[in-house]
C-alpha cells in the first residue's frame, strides 16, 4: 500500500463522515421547519377564531345592551366568559393542547388575544362599529 492510497481512504472516511452529518443536519432542519409550519398554522387558526369570536361577541351580545345601556363592568366580564367558552368551543383539541404546552395557561394566553384583537379592532380605520366594540370590549 502506498501513500497516495493511505490518502485516499483517510479522504474517504472523513467525507463519509461529513456528508452523514450533513444529511443528519439537514433533516434536523428540515423537521424544524416542519415543526414551525404546524405551529404556525395552530397559531394562526388559534388568532382567527379569536378575531371572529371577538366580531361575533359584539355583534350579538354587546351591541344589544349598548342600546340599552346596560353595558356595565358585570356585562363586560360576561362578554369576556362567553367569548372564552365560545374559542374554546371552537378550536380544534391539537390546537388547545399546543398553547397549554407552549403557554402554560390557554384561559390567560386567550384573554390576552382577545384584547390584542379588541386593539386591533379598535384602532383600525375600517369601521366606526368596529371601533366602537372593541371600546366597549376591551373594558372585560
Amino acid at each position: 500500500m502506498n501513500w497516495s492510497d493511505i490518502i485516499i481512504s483517510a479522504v474517504s472516511i472523513i467525507v463519509t463522515g461529513l456528508v452523514s452529518w450533513g444529511v443528519a443536519k439537514l433533516i434536523e432542519l428540515i423537521n424544524s421547519k416542519i415543526g414551525d409550519a404546524n405551529a404556525k398554522a395552530m397559531l394562526t387558526a388559534a388568532v382567527t377564531t379569536v378575531t371572529d369570536v371577538v366580531k361575533q361577541t359584539y355583534q350579538t351580545y354587546v351591541e344589544s345592551l349598548k342600546g340599552q345601556d346596560a353595558f356595565t363592568e358585570e356585562a363586560q366580564k360576561t362578554a369576556l366568559a362567553n367569548a372564552l367558552e365560545t374559542i374554546k368551543s371552537l378550536l380544534p383539541e391539537k390546537v388547545k393542547t399546543y398553547i397549554t404546552e407552549n403557554f402554560s395557561n390557554i384561559d390567560a394566553w386567550l384573554t390576552t388575544q382577545i384584547e390584542a384583537a379588541i386593539y386591533t379592532l379598535k384602532n383600525s380605520n375600517t369601521s366606526s362599529s368596529g371601533a366602537t366594540a372593541a371600546t366597549d370590549t376591551a373594558a372585560a
